[in-house]
Formats: structure tokens, C-alpha cells, sequence
């Protein structure tokens, strides 16, 4: 692998034949399968050559090396003069590093940071809500701190748990956020519930005793885009690079199906059916849900994965810079933001659910019923796409009554 990376045969016998060969061919090809670029690979390569003769100079195998050999190593090089910086050395070096750890080639790894040990409860809870609802790491996240400080509170035996002391567990919660926290905290509260009487461990109903937190869904309009400035997102995309390709591709999955960040995050390579111009998602809860994939978002797609790196990984998306993986739900939004701030749109939100709402509101304009726009965005409540009935702001402003003793406006 290193003769792909430098020509001279003095650099490749200095490299090869020193005293960890074999583990530097294995270094170039690990960044290769990485996605690095081949200057940065070379840079690496010669950082790591660096970082084993300094470890040999003073008598220290390869199995030795570890976190304070590194910082031994880096507070030598701002004496030595390098051609690239020590800053790049000290990087290579660290990447090395990473590289024998991740083989197993260190004699004592690093340890993994220390956590404090997740109580057997929240065990049992993320493995049920996995099996029996489908929920997501990434909800389950957010569930975990409330519930942390359920059981720090209230104690770790639910059969001693009773509607009192929870009401009053979730009201001082809420007074010390505002009415998105306390809706949090409520819900997890209450699935936490429900697990423990599944399985038997707390009174049955008692999560009933939860107080809800005043909430009006509809109270509202929703927040979308017009078709021309969703437009001018999609033709802001600069065509000429890799990032322009894959941005319009996601932009225009967005836009056209109404899909969530999450779904455009893990989007995999099978879930596309090219014979038949259809795609495969699997929204919330597992439910999976094959929609028709439009002709310009398909030509997006294609167009994207002919200039994509081949790594193994078989999500559709992925990151532009070395290390290459797929993409996040945060980065997807962050796709359709910086698109935004690129045309100069001014907007009370921002990130791919304006997307989603701005395709719900296009559907409806163009005469789709509320169960068929249900469909598509793959929504499990009638209230939630209930919301999308209000967006022709015009016809509402026909159908409203004058306020009783004020002349119609």
C-alpha cells in the first residue's frame, strides 16, 4: 500500500525496512479504507515513521506506546524543526495510535472512560421499548435523564412507587423548565410506567396518575416555505462539487417526500428499488413504508452515488471529509440551513422539518386529501396531519365570522 503513496525508492526502503514496516503498510491501508485523501495519507505516514523512531531512540517497543508516550513525543517537537508543523506531526502521531488500538496492538490499551454504571432498570426499559415499540436510540437518550432522576428520587423498588409522591416528582420537574422540558419529562415518565406494570413490578394505572402538561397542538399554523423559495434551495447547491451533488440529493428527498431528517440519515443503499422508481423507509416504531421515488430526486440520488466514495457502509449519505460514515439527522439539517442562509431566508425555524411541512402544504394546495398527505409522512395520528388543514390562511379568513359587535373586516 505504501508504494501507492510515494514514488522514491529511498523513502519507501526507509519506510518499509524500518523498524515497524509491516505496521505502516497497514497504517496507509487502514486511512485508505477511512477515506482519506492521498496528501493527508502521506502526511500520516510520515508523522507515524516520525513517532516510531522517537519511540525506538529511547527504547520503547510498539506494544508500549499509549497516551503518555504520545504526550512525551509531542512535548519534543516544537524543539525540532519539521517541514509541516509539529502540529501535523503530533496529529499523524495520534492517528497511529488510534490505528494499533483499533488492530489490538498495544500491550495495555487505553481504557474506555469510566461512566457510572446504567441501573438495571433502565437496562430492562431501553431493551423493552426496543422490542416491544421500536423506539429509537436517539429518543431513549432524552428519556434517560428524567428517569435517572426519577429513580435518584424516588429509589430503584416501583412497588413502593404511588401516585403522590410520582405527581409530585413530575410537577417539581416541570416548574424548573419551560413547557417543552415538562412534556418531556411527562412522556418518559409515563413509558417508564407502563414498562414496570407490563412487567409486573408497580400498581396497574399508575400511570394514569401522571399529570398532563397544558399543551394546544392546533393553536398554530404551521410553518412552511413557498414552492419558488423551496426551489431556490434545491439551485443553490453548487453542482460542481461532491458536497453541491449530495446536498441537492437530500434537499430534494426532503422536499418532494416530506421525509425526516432521521429517515435521509439512515436512507441504505438496498432500500432503493431502481427497477421499479421506489424506495423503502423505516420511519418511527419500525413502521415501514415504500413511497415512490420522484423522477428529479431519483436523478439526484444516482447522480450522487456515481461520485460517492466506496466504503463500507450502506447508507446512502455520507460524510464529505475523512473519517467517511454516514451521516447524522443533525447534519441533514444542518444541509437544509446552510441552504437557507445561501439565499438569504429569514425564517421562525429552521432545518429539514420546515421541509416536511413545506411538501405537506404543497400537497394539500395541489388538491390531496388529509389521509392521502397522511400516507406519505407516514403520520399514526389523525391530529397530527389534521394541522395541514389550516395552512390556505385565505379560505379560513372566508369561512370566519365576524367577532360578535365589530364590523366584518
Amino acid at each position: 500500500m505504501l508504494t501507492a503513496y510515494f514514488k522514491n525508492p529511498q523513502t519507501l526502503s526507509r519506510y518499509q525496512e524500518g523498524p515497524a514496516g509491516p505496521e505502516l503498510e497497514e497504517f496507509a491501508a487502514w486511512l485508505t479504507q477511512h477515506g482519506y485523501q492521498r496528501s493527508c495519507i502521506r502526511r500520516r505516514v510520515r508523522a507515524a515513521h516520525r513517532f516510531i523512531l522517537w519511540a525506538n531512540n529511547i527504547g520503547l517497543a510498539l506494544p508500549q506506546l499509549d497516551r503518555e508516550a504520545l504526550k512525551a513525543f509531542g512535548k519534543q517537537l516544537p524543539q525540532r524543526h519539521t517541514s509541516g508543523g509539529f502540529e501535523y506531526v503530533l496529529d499523524g502521531a495520534r492517528h497511529f495510535l488510534d490505528f494499533l488500538t483499533a488492530m489490538g496492538r498495544l500491550a495495555n490499551p487505553e481504557p474506555p472512560p469510566s461512566t457510572a454504571p446504567e441501573p438495571g432498570l433502565m437496562i430492562a426499559f431501553r431493551r423493552w421499548m426496543h422490542a416491544q415499540r421500536g423506539t429509537r436510540d436517539i429518543t431513549l437518550d432524552n428519556y434517560r435523564l428524567p428517569l435517572l432522576n426519577l429513580l435518584q428520587t424516588l429509589g430503584d423498588c416501583p412497588e413502593r412507587y404511588d401516585a403522590t409522591a410520582l405527581r409530585a416528582f413530575v410537577l417539581n420537574q416541570a416548574s424548573r423548565h419551560g413547557p417543552g422540558h415538562a412534556k418531556q419529562v411527562v412522556t418518559a415518565v409515563r413509558m417508564f410506567l407502563r414498562f414496570l406494570v407490563a412487567m409486573g413490578q408497580c400498581a396497574a394505572g399508575l400511570d394514569q396518575a401522571i399529570p398532563t402538561i397544558a399543551h394546544w397542538r392546533l393553536a398554530r399554523l404551521p410553518t412552511y416555505l413557498s414552492d419558488e423559495v423551496v426551489e431556490r434551495l434545491i439551485a443553490s447547491c453548487d453542482l460542481t462539487t461532491s458536497i453541491g451533488v449530495r446536498d441537492r440529493a437530500v434537499l430534494l428527498l426532503l422536499a418532494r417526500l416530506g421525509l425526516r431528517a432521521g429517515d435521509v440519515a439512515g436512507l441504505k443503499l438496498t432500500a432503493i428499488d431502481w427497477e421499479t422508481g421506489t424506495l423503502l423507509v423505516a420511519g418511527k416504531n419500525r413502521r415501514e413504508c415504500r413511497l415512490p421515488l420522484p423522477q428529479d430526486a431519483g436523478d439526484a440520488t444516482l447522480a450522487y452515488l456515481q461520485k460517492r466514495q466506496v466504503i463500507n457502509d450502506v447508507r446512502v449519505f455520507v460524510t464529505a471529509f475523512a473519517p467517511i460514515k454516514g451521516l447524522s439527522y443533525q447534519t441533514v439539517g444542518q444541509i437544509v440551513t446552510r441552504a437557507m442562509h445561501r439565499v438569504g431566508i429569514d425564517a421562525p425555524r429552521y432545518g429539514a422539518h420546515l421541509l416536511r411541512h413545506s411538501a405537506a402544504t404543497t400537497m394539500l394546495r395541489e388538491g390531496m386529501s388529509l389521509s392521502a398527505i397522511g400516507v406519505v409522512l407516514r403520520h399514526a395520528s389523525v391530529e397530527t396531519k389534521a394541522i395541514y388543514a389550516k395552512v390556505d390562511v385565505q379560505l379560513l379568513r372566508d369561512i370566519a365570522g365576524p367577532w360578535p359587535e365589530v364590523a366584518s373586516c
